[in-house]
């Protein structure tokens, strides 16, 4: 178990949970989302926004 005081428990926290939604925002563009929007959802919404970005369906382009 970490030996971590409070204040590096909340940045482990922060950080964790900007990673996860970093990475909700990358599924998300790939499906065909607004980069910039997912950012923004990923970094307030975290694992809720991970979710919807794994269960959204894949936006098709008409070229």
């Amino acid at each position: 178990m970490l030996n971590l005081s409070s204040e590096q428990t909340l940045y482990l926290l922060l950080l964790t949970h900007c990673l996860v939604g970093s990475i909700a925002a990358v599924i998300a563009w790939r499906k065909g989302r607004p980069l910039g929007l997912w950012i923004f959802l990923g970094i307030f919404c975290g694992v809720a926004a991970l979710l919807v970005a794994l269960l959204m369906k894949t936006r098709v382009s008409v070229n």
